[in-house]
């Protein structure tokens, strides 16, 4: 028998009254089984170590980053977020489109003004769209947002009057 191995039930002598020998005998299997849970910790341990080694190492990379690589990553970004050429042209043509839809509904009603809540399923667009459609064309004076009498936060759209035309369309 090895000093590091444990004994088996046939080391145990047969000279052993009953009550001893049963007494070894949960004994050494108590003691098994702690050697398998020493040796799953032990196998737990080791798995840890490599995965702490694993971060260190990440962590030494991620350390040793460069300012200069941080600034192409900015630029990457930069260039992933910004629209691509053909659909900034699609969004102009849309948005013009999208105008002009609306001029023609203001000049349908007879007050020529809509609430931005008729112009959005009009258009197809949601109502945040809309305002941004309508905000456009506010800046290139084709309409003019007003508040509504009626309301006190709602907007009403409303065609721009130009001089020497009537103030009734």
């Amino acid at each position: 028998m090895q000093a590091n191995t444990i004994p088996s039930v046939e080391d145990i002598p047969f000279d052993v009254s009953p009550s001893t020998r049963a007494l070894l005998v949960e004994i050494l299997s108590q003691l098994t089984t702690v050697k398998e849970e020493v040796a799953e910790l032990r196998d737990e341990n080791r798995q840890k170590d490599q995965r702490i080694a694993e971060l260190e190492a990440r962590l030494e990379a991620h350390e040793s980053f460069d300012g200069r690589e941080r600034a192409t990553d900015r630029q990457r970004i930069a260039a992933l977020e910004a629209p691509a050429p053909a659909l900034r042209e699609r969004t102009a043509a849309v948005t013009e489109e999208h105008q002009n839809h609306v001029k023609a509904l203001l000049l349908r009603e007879p007050t020529h003004r809509l609430k931005i809540k008729d112009i959005a399923p009009r258009l197809g667009v949601t109502r945040q769209q809309a305002w941004n459609i309508v905000k456009g064309m506010e800046r290139r004076r084709v309409v003019n947002i007003i508040n509504d009498p009626h309301h006190r936060q709602r907007k009403l759209v409303e065609l721009h009057q130009q001089i020497g035309t009537s103030s009734d369309y």
